[in-house]
């Protein structure tokens, strides 16, 4: 349920702070990349610990207290001359925020791997993903909503939506402490370097699929993280209907991860994520139609629902393709390359916004056809890189 909150609202929470399209990029990448440079010591970490839930329980509690700075931002620097500060605060506190919330991950997803048997994983994920959905797109409306009371002059509703989202974070953390840690065959995890991982880039058919979806998230994200930007000042949305047109995306992909991850199971994850990596490269040429918020609603479906199968699809194909016990340092090293991915895509797009000419009056729409012609790049000559792992019927 945080998640309705923390993946939707930060960055109209930053444009309400004052932030430009250039802080609105480093906002949405910046945090990601530095807290997932600082993952790739989950691993050793973990080891050293002996115990992967001991080290998620100690990340959430934390990555719920990290909530406080990001919502006392507007009222420690209410005064007019430290409100110019108030987007590079936030940036501050969401890179706290996100440090806190990516470090456990890795040992999370090998504890799941652990728990959940390979046949079920896609449809456990799916199940679990669209429950996780429908609740997340339920607090997301009913936030939207509230900020939408308020307005967008008023920074309460933020601030009432925040709270909620880290008091849901700390019952997330009430409930992990009970997780029991399954036995393992192996005690330690294989130890090889960042740049022992680079370097197998033309021999590794995992290193060629972190490329893959590293460089597809990379042209995704010159365009993706300014759509708020574009929303909400330069088409002028109002909060309800910002809310309308983006959770609609949300509740698509969770709604249909459940198929996603049963045709993964039956078919091969991999072909399967080809066909969402096709959806997702098309997807930006919908939007050149029309930007009435009913037409965008089916836009939305769409592009959810492919976005929706690949995220999915992308964690259960690692599982597949990574021993366990070097499982926690692969997804370290992929979360690394991807997010830097997508810094670079969303620096170079909070660059460009406002510089390209014009596409039907509009700039983004510019930036979009960009992300558009390199999303096509990469399906055509880097999917095929990549081998499915398990045979499938």
């Amino acid at each position: 349920m945080m998640l309705g909150v923390s993946e939707i609202y930060l960055i109209p929470y930053g444009i309400a702070l004052g932030a430009t399209p250039y802080q609105v990029a480093f906002l949405t990448a910046l945090p990601m990349l530095l807290a997932n440079i600082l993952q790739v010591k989950s691993a050793s970490v973990t080891q050293s610990i002996g115990s992967r839930t001991k080290l998620i329980n100690f990340m959430v509690f934390f990555h719920a207290l990290a909530w406080l700075p990001i919502i006392l931002i507007p009222y420690v620097l209410s005064r007019p001359d430290a409100s110019g500060f108030a987007p590079w605060a936030l940036l501050a506190a969401a890179i706290c925020f996100a440090s806190f919330g990516a470090f456990s991950v890795p040992a999370w997803q090998s504890l799941m791997s652990d728990y959940i048997p390979v046949k079920k994983r896609g449809q456990y994920f799916g199940w679990r993903n669209r429950l996780q959905g429908i609740l997340t797109v339920a607090v997301s409306v009913a936030a939207g909503l509230l900020l939408h009371y308020f307005g967008k002059e008023r920074l309460i509703g933020f601030t009432i939506i925040f709270i909620f989202a880290m008091i849901c974070r700390l019952l997330a953390w009430g409930c992990l402490t009970k997780m029991a840690e399954p036995f393992r065959h192996t005690s330690h995890d294989i130890y090889f370097s960042f740049f022992d991982f680079i370097k197998q880039i033309r021999t590794s058919n995992f290193t060629k699929f972190v490329v893959f979806v590293s460089l597809l998230n990379l042209s995704a994200n010159i365009s993706g993280p300014l759509l708020p930007v574009f929303l909400l000042k330069d088409i002028g949305f109002d909060y309800a209907t910002f809310m309308f047109v983006v959770t609609t995306a949300a509740l698509s992909g969770f709604l249909t991860q459940g198929i996603w991850g049963k045709f993964g199971d039956h078919d091969g994850n991999l072909k399967i994520l080809k066909i969402a990596g096709w959806g997702i490269a098309l997807t930006p040429l919908l939007w050149m139609v029309s930007r009435d918020p009913a037409y965008l609603f089916f836009v939305q479906l769409f592009a959810g629902s492919m976005w929706g199968g690949f995220n999915l699809l992308i964690l259960n194909f690692i599982m597949e393709a990574v021993t366990p016990e070097k499982r926690i340092r692969c997804i370290s090293y992929f979360n690394v390359v991807n997010s830097f991915s997508v810094f670079l895509g969303a620096s170079l797009g909070g660059f460009l916004f406002h510089r390209l000419p014009l596409f039907q009056g509009y700039s983004f729409l510019t930036l979009f056809l960009l992300s558009c012609l390199g999303r096509f790049i990469v399906m055509i000559f880097l999917a095929n890189k990549v081998r499915e792992i398990r045979t499938v019927s």
